[in-house]
Parts: structure tokens; C-alpha cells; sequence
């Protein structure tokens, strides 16, 4: 794990820097009265501050009840290097700096994307050296995330992208989109089975308790999360693929 604590610490008190003094333009410009456009973007920029601080405090608030920094570790130093990321690009996006509207949009898509990824294969690693049939599906649906992640890539920044890489690139994306959310469901219910047959381990997938170890039962709240996107990646490339038939 890439250790992050300095660099958060850094951004944070550089968010606070911004908030404050994003705050006393805006207070200025509303007092002087004149809206123009650049009185606009310094209101989004204003905004975008206070949204991106509110995300970092919220996870904050989470590490304290959940302990959630050091149980999915992976998944929030990823999380946090794409709020930073999502920061600069809104900013480079409200003042037109290298990147417009559209490419905007199509980072923000792949940061969604890497998201999940990243936290599928953090919940994942913690199903890891329990049993060796778990080991191989968790090994293959590792593989198969890269390739889901991969293949979205050319759709989210290609203009009709449809039409450029056809329908048998959409049919084995979706087919790969169906591989990846039941190997992921099922790993999840095998790890499931473990935990019953082996009552006295440790639950590492649930939600820590007033003690900080998690509960013997029970999933935490970002696996039901995952659980609903690996539903939603079998169910939508289904519908997809129905269109064909």
C-alpha cells in the first residue's frame, strides 16, 4: 500500500487554503455587485471546493466509525488520488485551462470507472487464502476487471464510438461485463459459506464494530455497494445483448 497519510494531510489544509480564500472573492465580487464571467467561475470554483472538502470530511467521518481507512486501504488511497484528480480537473475545467467540457465529462467517467474497479478488487484481496477454488476465481476476476475497465475506455472518449468499434466489440464487452459481476458475486458468497463453516475467523467484509474489529456478521455497506454494480454489470449487458436477438 502506498502510503498517502502526508500527502492527504497536505491536500487537505490546501483545500481549507482554497475554501477560505475562494470565500473572500466571492464575498467581494457579491458586494461590489458585477456578475460577469469571470465572476461566475470563481463562484464555481467556490463550489467546487466546498463540494470536493465535504467528500474528503465524509470519508474522514467514515475512517472514525468504520475504520475504514486501514480495512480498504487500497481502495481509499485510490479514492483519494481520484478526489485530487477530480479536483484539478473541475478547476482546470471552470477556467477552460488545457481541457473542455467534453473531456471534462469523459475523465470523469473513467475516474467512476477506476473507482469501482478499485474497490471490486479490494473486497476481493480480503476473500484471498481462504480456499484455492476462491484464490482461482478472484485470480480470474481480476483478469476480467482490467478487461472490463480496458474495453470502456475506448467508448468513453471515442465520438461514435459505436459506429468506430462495432457491435462484436460491444457483445464481448458485455460479455466480459457478465463474467466480471458473477465472479464477483460468487466469490462473495463463497467467502460467505467460509465464514459460516469457520465461525471463530475474523469477518474482514463487515462493518467494523465500537472495538474496531468488524462483525462476525453481516456485510459493510461498500460491499452491498459492490454487490449492486456487479447486479447491475450481468443485468444491463443482458438487455444489451437481448437487442441482437
Amino acid at each position: 500500500m502506498v502510503n498517502l497519510t502526508e500527502f492527504k494531510k497536505f491536500f487537505l489544509f490546501n483545500l481549507i487554503g482554497a475554501l477560505i480564500i475562494s470565500a473572500l472573492v466571492a464575498v467581494v465580487t457579491v458586494i461590489i455587485g458585477k456578475f460577469n464571467d469571470l465572476t461566475w467561475k470563481v463562484l464555481f470554483t467556490l463550489l467546487m471546493v466546498v463540494i470536493h472538502s465535504l467528500i474528503c470530511l465524509s470519508f474522514i467521518w467514515e475512517d472514525a466509525k468504520h475504520d475504514t481507512f486501514e480495512r480498504l486501504s487500497f481502495f481509499m488511497d485510490v479514492l483519494f488520488l481520484i478526489i485530487v484528480l477530480s479536483f484539478i480537473t473541475s478547476i482546470f475545467g471552470i477556467w477552460d485551462i488545457l481541457i473542455t467540457g467534453e473531456t471534462v465529462w469523459n475523465l470523469y467517467q473513467t475516474y467512476f470507472v477506476v473507482g469501482f474497479a478499485a474497490l471490486h478488487g479490494d473486497i476481493l484481496s480480503k476473500a484471498l487464502k481462504k480456499e484455492g477454488y476462491i484464490d482461482m476465481i478472484i485470480y480470474i476476476n481480476y483478469l476480467f476487471i482490467f478487461i472490463v475497465v480496458a474495453m470502456l475506455q475506448p467508448i468513453i472518449y471515442l465520438n461514435n464510438a459505436h459506429q468506430a468499434l462495432g457491435d462484436l466489440y460491444y457483445r464481448i464487452l458485455a460479455a466480459a461485463g457478465i463474467i466480471d459481476g458473477t465472479l464477483g458475486i460468487l466469490t462473495i458468497i463463497f467467502y460467505k459459506l467460509y465464514m459460516h463453516k469457520h465461525p471463530r475467523v475474523e469477518n474482514v467484509l463487515g462493518n467494523a464494530t465500537e472495538s474496531g474489529k468488524p462483525e462476525k456478521k453481516g456485510l459493510s455497506i461498500w460491499v452491498w455497494i459492490l454487490i449492486a454494480f456487479l447486479v447491475m454489470t450481468i443485468i444491463f449487458p443482458l438487455i444489451f445483448l437481448f437487442r441482437f436477438f
